[in-house]
C-alpha cells in the first residue's frame, strides 16, 4: 500500500519536481522524497486540499489552519490552487531564504544543513541529523523504476563564489554556521559599530554634564561680579541704580522717592509723597525713613508701613508684609459677604464698615459730634465714631475637609510617592539613556552594512529600511530634549517589527501563549 502510494505521489508531482530541479539544480528525487516526508507521500489534508506538499507556513495568519506533526503546534499553512503554483513558490522560497540548498545536487546531506542554515531559521523543527537521516529512508522508499533522471546544471569554473554574510556559497558548501543568530551582521561587525555608537553615547553624555557644569559657574560668576560691583558703590557713597522692572529704591539721606509737590512731571506713574518717617513707630533694626517710605508707597498703612525691616521679598521685608496683608483682606472679604470692609486711616487701619458715601478708605466711619461723658458709665462715652452693631464671635475652629479636598490630598499623595519612586530611575535614565541610544543605532549601522554588502538582488530592503529608521532614531535620542518622547519609541518600534519579521513563528507562539490568542 505504501509503494502504491509512493508511486502515485511520483506520478503526480513528478514533472513538477522536475521543473523545480532545472530551478534549483537539486536531484527532483531529492525533492520528491522531501516533499513525501513533510505531506506523508500526499496523504495529509494540506496536500490533499491545497497542494502544499512542502508544509510551507503562511505567517499573515489567513493560511489553512493545521498541526504541526513535529511541534505539535496548531499553524496556519499556504494555499495554493495546484501543483505548479506550488512549484513556483517553493523554488522561489529555497532560493531567497535557503541560498544553501541551491546546487547541492544529489547529496542529501548538503541539502539537508542547506534547509537548516536559512536566512530566517531552520526549514524544520528537530536536529539537521535526524532530519537527514528521515529524508534518506523516503529517498530509499522511491522504487529503481520510477527514479527520475537528473542532469546537473554545469557551473562555471571562473565564477567567484557568491557570499552570503560570512557563509560560501560554492559547489560544495561549508558546514552551516552556529544557529541562533539570525541577525544577519557578524558578532566582530556588530562589536566594532556597537562600541563606536557606545563611545559616542557616553561622549555626549559627558558633554552635557560639562555644558551644565560651565553653566554654572558662568552664572556664579556673574553674581560675584555683580555683587562686587555694588559692595564697591556703596564703599564710595553711591546708590546703585535700581533692577529694571523693580520699584525704584529711595533715595539717599532720608529723602523720598516720590515726586515732590510742585516738581515738573518724569514720565512715570508714581505715588504721592508720603513724607518722612516717625522714628517712634519705626521697627527695631529698621534703616530709616527709605524703608518706610518704600512701604508706604506700596499701600501700607502706618502701622504696617513701620514693621518693614527692608524692601525685599524675605520675612519682615515691605513686600512680604504687603502680600500678608492683601491675604488678610481676602479672607475678611470671605468671612463677611455681605458687607464691605475697608481700612481705617485714622485709626491706625483698622477694619470698619463702610458707611461712607463715596465708599472710599476715608470714609469708612461716620462722624458725629463729639458728647459729654456718660454719667451711667465710668468713663463715659467717647465721640468720633458710631457705635458698631454687636456681632457673634468669629468660629477659628478649622472647617472639616471637603470629599474634594481629601481626593486632591491622595492624589497629591501618590503623586509624590510615584515622583520618589521615579527619582532614581530619571537619575540613572540621565546618564545611561544616551550610551544605550548609541549602542542601538551602532548596531542598525551594522546590520544596514551586512546587507549593503551583499548582491543586489539578495538585499532585504525593507530591512535596511527599519534599521535605518532606528539607527536615525538612536542617534536623535542621544541628545536630551523633548524630542526623545517621539525618538525612543520609534527606535524600539523599528527594532521590534524587524525582529518579528526574522522569527514571526516564535512571536505568534509567544502570544497564542500569554493570551491566548492565535495571530
Amino acid at each position: 500500500m505504501a509503494n502504491k502510494n509512493v508511486e502515485q505521489f511520483i506520478d503526480t508531482y513528478g514533472p513538477v519536481a522536475q521543473q523545480v530541479s532545472k530551478e534549483i539544480n537539486v536531484d527532483p528525487n531529492v525533492l520528491l522524497s522531501q516533499w513525501g516526508l513533510e505531506s506523508r507521500w500526499g496523504q495529509t489534508d494540506m496536500a490533499k486540499k491545497h497542494h502544499n506538499l512542502g508544509g510551507v507556513k503562511d505567517f499573515s495568519g489567513h493560511g489553512y489552519e493545521a498541526k504541526d506533526n513535529k511541534t505539535g503546534s496548531v499553524d496556519k499553512y499556504e494555499k495554493f490552487e495546484d501543483p505548479e503554483i506550488f512549484g513556483e513558490f517553493y523554488a522561489d522560497l529555497i532560493k531567497r531564504n535557503f541560498p544553501l540548498a541551491v546546487n547541492t545536487g544529489d547529496d542529501i546531506g548538503a541539502f539537508t544543513r542547506g534547509l537548516a542554515s536559512g536566512k530566517k531559521g531552520s526549514y524544520f523543527g528537530v536536529k539537521p541529523q535526524e532530519y537527514e537521516k528521515t529524508l534518506s529512508s523516503f529517498y530509499s522508499a522511491i522504487p529503481e523504476s520510477k527514479m527520475l533522471p537528473f542532469e546537473p546544471l554545469a557551473q562555471p569554473a571562473e565564477k567567484p563564489a557568491e557570499r552570503d554574510g560570512d557563509m560560501v556559497m560554492a559547489d560544495a558548501p561549508p558546514p552551516p554556521p552556529p544557529t541562533g543568530d539570525k541577525s544577519g551582521a557578524s558578532p566582530a561587525e556588530r562589536f566594532l559599530f556597537g562600541g563606536i555608537g557606545t563611545a559616542a553615547g557616553m561622549l555626549s553624555t559627558g558633554a552635557q554634564g560639562l555644558g551644565a557644569r560651565n553653566t554654572a559657574a558662568a552664572v556664579k560668576r556673574a553674581g560675584a561680579e555683580e555683587t562686587a560691583r555694588i559692595a564697591a558703590q556703596r564703599a564710595a557713597g553711591v546708590t546703585p541704580p535700581a533692577t529694571p522692572g523693580a520699584p525704584g529704591a529711595p533715595a539717599s539721606g532720608g529723602q523720598s522717592i516720590m515726586r515732590q509737590p510742585g516738581a515738573p512731571s518724569t514720565g512715570f506713574n508714581l505715588q504721592p509723597p508720603v513724607g518722612p518717617a516717625d522714628a517712634g513707630r519705626m521697627a527695631k533694626g529698621q534703616t530709616g525713613a527709605q524703608v518706610y517710605n518704600y512701604a508706604k508707597s506700596l499701600g501700607l498703612p502706618d502701622i504696617e508701613a513701620a514693621r518693614a525691616l527692608n524692601n525685599t521679598r524675605e520675612v519682615g521685608g515691605s513686600h512680604n508684609i504687603n502680600a500678608a496683608r492683601i491675604e488678610g483682606l481676602n479672607k475678611i472679604k470671605g468671612l463677611f459677604p455681605g458687607e464691605t470692609y475697608v481700612e481705617n486711616p485714622r485709626y491706625g487701619g483698622v477694619m470698619t464698615t463702610d458707611q461712607g458715601v463715596g465708599r472710599g478708605p476715608r470714609e469708612s466711619f461716620s462722624m458725629k459730634a463729639p458728647v459729654a461723658p456718660n454719667p451711667d458709665l465710668p468713663l463715659g462715652q467717647p465721640g468720633g465714631l458710631s457705635q458698631l452693631p454687636p456681632r457673634q464671635p468669629i468660629s477659628t475652629a478649622p472647617k472639616p475637609p471637603s470629599i474634594m479636598s481629601q481626593a486632591m490630598s491622595g492624589l497629591e499623595s501618590v503623586n509624590g510617592m510615584f515622583k520618589n519612586m521615579m527619582r532614581p530611575v530619571a537619575t540613572v535614565g540621565k546618564y545611561a539613556l544616551a550610551p544605550l541610544a548609541g549602542l542601538s543605532a551602532g548596531l542598525d549601522v551594522a546590520e544596514v552594512a551586512h546587507e549593503y554588502d551583499k548582491p543586489e538582488n539578495q538585499r532585504d530592503y525593507l530591512k535596511m529600511g527599519l534599521k535605518g529608521v532606528g539607527a536615525l532614531s538612536g542617534v536623535a535620542s542621544m541628545v536630551p530634549g523633548p524630542h526623545q518622547l517621539v525618538t525612543v519609541p520609534v527606535s524600539l518600534g523599528a527594532s521590534a517589527i524587524q525582529a518579528y519579521r526574522e522569527d514571526p513563528e516564535f512571536y505568534n507562539q509567544k502570544l497564542k501563549e500569554y493570551t491566548g490568542i492565535s495571530p
